[in-house]
């Protein structure tokens, strides 16, 4: 049982409503932990969230938990101040949330107030949790979009899920035209989130942003330059469109050689000067093509790019290789894969990627290299799998491997995505193309445990597809 002072003041609001409360008499001048003007508001943006504001005598710090029946909530600790605000979100839909408001360091509570959270968006997927190992699986919210086969049924929604596999954040992102979600980064210096927009073939002519940035609260603090293009030509991006520690854009663009498609990795500042561009043809043989066709060369798929260091890493699905690139000269450093510089020395069926995608090297230096690793129809599973480099003596070996064993293989011909985790788990997101398979994210230990997995099925009509996603832990402490 809680017991509260004399002057706090329990009231009651549901998500649709604001509500001011004045100080009552007991609550003096002399009082300086006095609460007045005590409002919570809901958020239009998502309704899995709201806006607690309130004002004191002068300037202290306050702590706000909030929690439900069935959620054990989140706590957050303010700036001191005499004017003070809080956004309380990660909250799960349609429940009472109690909200406590704690002088610092008290035990108890000056007041306590409720909100209810609305409802999720229509579009949301079915999803089922198959598998929580609490103990074991990394804290933190998964960040991801999804789309639709058949694609003309995808909505533009950005979700969050906790690892009770509740969503708890959404964004719904509207444009001028037929548009859909692409690349998506949650950058942790700001709290912010890059969002990457992909414009359908009616935008070619209606100039539109190709990025937005939000803030956790749903509001747009940035759009990219509104450009008249479709997704993939040769004045927009694809794949990647990403956000660098120095402020400054790395995407990739297509590059038409005749009737062969190739690749540019492009470095632009945010009113879209370029800064630095890098071409395959630049350093291999561009290939004939039966004239006839239209030959996808590279199909580069990520960048990784360090500024600083003057490095830059760039993979290409069609090739399966990887390459470290020296931006001061433009030269390859090496070439990693089949085929490529370095040796082998893990003696196991299939140790080397193929027709990989979003490959994750963490420094400009990392000897460690983790790919979601397609695989060809002929070997018929994908995988994440980690190697170990040493570019001395140029040697390679294989130190994580998962496949899901033989009775749970998937096999996803594009897309899909693999992270490290800070507890050394990976994350993993397999969105399957194929009819029967569910698209999942799995997490897996380093040991080759399963212990997290939440699947999207199948309905008749859609099918839920994953591009990659993110996982990270947010800025508030999880009671």
């Amino acid at each position: 049982m809680r017991f509260f002072f004399l002057f706090v003041l329990f009231f009651s609001i549901s998500c649709s409503n604001s509500v001011k409360i004045e100080s009552s008499p007991d609550n003096s001048q002399e009082n300086d932990t006095a609460i007045t003007d005590l409002k919570v508001e809901k958020n239009a943006e998502n309704h899995l969230s709201c806006r607690l504001s309130f004002k004191t005598n002068s300037e202290k710090t306050f702590t706000v938990r909030y929690f439900s029946e069935n959620h054990s909530g989140y706590e957050i600790v303010g700036k001191k101040t005499n004017d003070h605000y809080f956004f309380l979100w990660g909250m799960r839909a349609e429940t009472k949330y109690v909200i406590e408001i704690f002088y610092q360091g008290e035990d108890e509570p000056v007041t306590t107030t409720e909100f209810v959270t609305g409802k999720l968006p229509d579009s949301v997927p079915p999803m089922i949790l198959k598998e929580n190992k609490a103990q074991k699986a990394s804290e933190g919210f998964v960040l991801f979009y999804y789309n639709y086969i058949p694609m003309e049924r995808t909505v533009s929604v950005l979700l969050m899920l906790d690892n009770d596999g509740e969503i708890v954040w959404y964004y719904e992102y509207i444009s001028k035209g037929f548009s859909i979600l692409g690349d998506v980064q949650y950058i942790k210096k700001t709290g912010t989130i890059l969002i990457g927009v992909e414009k359908g073939e009616n935008m070619i002519d209606i100039p539109a942003e190709e990025a937005v940035e939000i803030d956790i609260e749903g509001t747009v603090i940035w759009k990219s330059r509104e450009l008249a293009n479709v997704y993939s030509d040769k004045n927009s991006w694809h794949h990647i469109y990403e956000l660098l520690e120095d402020d400054t854009i790395v995407m990739l663009r297509c590059e038409f050689i005749g009737n062969v498609i190739s690749d540019l990795i492009v470095n632009i500042d945010r009113n879209y000067n370029e800064l630095w561009v890098w071409q395959y043809k630049d350093h291999f043989q561009v290939p004939e093509c039966d004239p006839q066709e239209i030959c996808d060369w590279t199909h580069s798929n990520s960048v990784s790019m360090f500024r600083e260091q003057k490095i830059a890493y760039l993979n290409s699905r069609n090739r399966s290789q990887f390459y470290k690139i020296d931006m001061e000269t433009g030269e390859i450093i090496w070439t990693f894969g089949k085929g490529g510089d370095f040796t082998m020395l893990s003696d196991i069926p299939d140790p080397w990627f193929e027709l990989a995608h979003d490959p994750e090297i963490l420094t400009f230096n990392d000897d460690e290299i983790l790919f979601y690793d397609n695989g060809t129809p002929e070997r018929g599973y994908s995988r994440a799998i980690k190697y170990r480099i040493d570019d001395v003596n140029m040697t390679a070996e294989v130190i994580f491997n998962f496949d899901g064993s033989d009775e749970n293989r998937w096999y996803t011909e594009y897309w899909g995505d693999a992270d490290t985790m800070e507890n050394g788990n990976t994350f993993i997101a397999a969105g399957e193309f194929e009819e029967g398979d569910p698209s999942k994210f799995i997490e897996v230990s380093s040991q080759g445990e399963v212990v997290w997995e939440l699947l999207f099925p199948e309905t008749e009509e859609l099918k839920v597809i994953l591009y990659n996603s993110c996982k990270f832990k947010p800025e508030l402490k999880m009671l």
